[in-house]
């Protein structure tokens, strides 16, 4: 990790400071199964995965964070990966959100791009809030627990498990 990611995690809370740390450590530890091409993208956007949480605009962290790293010149798959991360879009979508808001991340053309998402995802659902190393199903039950029944979150992530643990499946079949 170097400096600049180390200070644009500074604006985060600690525990969601140590969770990005962790969760860009775990992807670290697996880039080398990744296309080189791509590795470096990758573990940046797993470190970044929600540095939207602190800079704030709509007040949907995986755009705001892919609107701010977009704006310091991060690589269009970095912001791809932050913008769609962790089924993102079922969430934007339980908020109402206008889903066009992600268009301008879609990453096209590049090649094993989805390999790069799941591995993102399976960093980050396999990362709890504390930085410790979960099972999905462990960090599923402790989100669905830190959230209301009902709630945006709650919702989102009852409704994305499917595809979050096809996610992380395929990362973890590819290890």
């Amino acid at each position: 990790m170097d400096a600049a990611i180390d200070e644009l995690l500074a604006s985060l809370t600690e525990s969601r400071r140590v969770h990005s740390l962790a969760v860009g450590r775990r992807l670290e530890s697996v880039a080398h199964m990744l296309p080189e091409h791509l590795r470096q993208d990758a573990i940046t956007a797993a470190y970044l995965h929600d540095v939207g949480y602190g800079y704030p605009v709509t007040g949907f962290h995986p755009i705001d964070g892919a609107n701010f790293l977009e704006s310091l010149g991060y690589s269009p798959v970095v912001c791809h990966a932050v913008a769609f991360h962790s089924a993102s879009v079922v969430e934007a979508d339980v908020r109402g959100l206008d889903l066009a808001a992600f268009d301008r991340f879609k990453a096209t053309n590049v090649d094993a791009l989805d390999t790069v998402d799941a591995f993102v995802w399976w960093a980050d659902m396999t990362t709890g809030p504390n930085g410790e190393l979960l099972t999905v199903d462990e960090r599923l039950d402790e989100i669905l627990s830190r959230y209301e029944p009902g709630s945006t979150v709650h919702t989102a992530i009852s409704r994305a498990e499917p595809l979050i643990r096809t996610m992380v499946q395929r990362a973890s079949g590819s290890m």
